[in-house]
């Protein structure tokens, strides 16, 4: 078990207009980026909360982004766009219908390829322009379901993608020709989040059912424990970098710690300590001891994570 958890303290970053749905960790340490229904992106520094400044208007809701390099920055609004950034210049460089309803999640797979997925029940592969410029263009489109597709994780070593859909289903592909592999039934009334384990061969998924699923990728995805988690629907999962923990934010207004090795509870984040009084839409780890949450209310809180001991 790990030791008792404490927080000394959060800190709030407010100044978005609207419902702040993504939280994108930066390279530099203590940086990150929030991606908002008011249509902005800001990139924040944890040490000057009010100071944060926009880098990127979309005039869109931004339900996904993607930041794998310093200067390429994806963003899915709620009409089903691709926004292309170019972050050293603060300059949108291409807007791409990639779906006919909302694009809800993005990431990289092998050879510089991008997967989007969307509202339509679709996922796009994306292949960068000629010379690994940032716009990109369409490769192919694979329809899943008839439901949203609501998340997207690649495996660690880059070999298969994971997807959760509105159906409740998770999909396991292949990554180098998107065929399916196996089929998990998932989340009785849809599976909405898929996570890794950053050191074991075990895939998580969150779902409208409030449940947190395991299931051992080594052993044909096998279900390995199934719990109650949150009284709502879950709409993220992650795990802290070093593994220990993980992380999961709710429709129910809390976000709330695991312990990765037991799955046993840690922590509750709700509005009693300095958390949200409304739904709680995203996750996210700046480092093993910071953990960033996102609202409905507009505000981000980042919670300090010291152990004891």
């Amino acid at each position: 078990m790990l030791p008792s958890t404490v927080f000394p303290g959060t800190v709030r970053f407010t100044g978005h207009r609207g419902p702040v749905y993504i939280l994108c960790p930066e390279a530099r340490p203590g940086r990150f980026l929030s991606g908002s229904g008011d249509g902005s992106v800001v990139r924040w520094n944890i040490h000057e909360p009010g100071t944060g400044t926009i880098v990127a208007k979309a005039g869109r809701a931004i339900f996904a982004m993607h930041h794998p390099r310093p200067q390429a920055l994806y963003l899915g609004d709620e009409d089903g766009g691709l926004h292309v950034v170019d972050l050293e210049r603060r300059e949108e460089v291409q807007l791409v219908k990639a779906h006919a309803k909302g694009l809800f999640a993005l990431a990289s797979l092998p050879d510089g390829r991008l997967v989007t997925a969307g509202g339509d029940g679709e996922i796009s592969v994306w292949l960068p322009r000629e010379g690994g410029t940032l716009p990109v263009r369409r490769q192919r489109s694979i329809p899943l379901t008839d439901e949203k597709v609501r998340s997207l994780a690649p495996s660690l070593d880059g070999t298969l993608l994971t997807v959760a859909c509105g159906d409740g289903r998770i999909h396991i592909l292949d990554t180098a020709e998107l065929n399916e592999q196996f089929t998990l039934p998932g989340h009785e009334i849809g599976a909405n989040s898929l996570a890794w384990h950053p050191d074991k061969p075990v895939l998580v998924s969150g779902g409208k059912d409030g449940h947190i699923r395991l299931w051992h990728a080594g052993d044909g995805f096998r279900p390995l424990h199934a719990f109650p988690a949150h009284k709502d629907a879950i709409y993220q999962i992650a795990f802290s970098p070093n593994g220990a923990l993980l992380a999961s934010a709710g429709r129910d207004k809390t976000a709330k710690l695991w312990d990765a090795a037991t799955f046993g509870p840690i922590r509750r984040l709700d509005r009693h300590h300095g958390g949200h009084g409304y739904s709680v839409n995203t996750v996210a780890w700046l480092d093993d001891r910071t953990l960033l949450t996102a609202s409905d209310d507009k505000s981000i809180v980042a919670w300090e994570v010291a152990p004891q001991g």
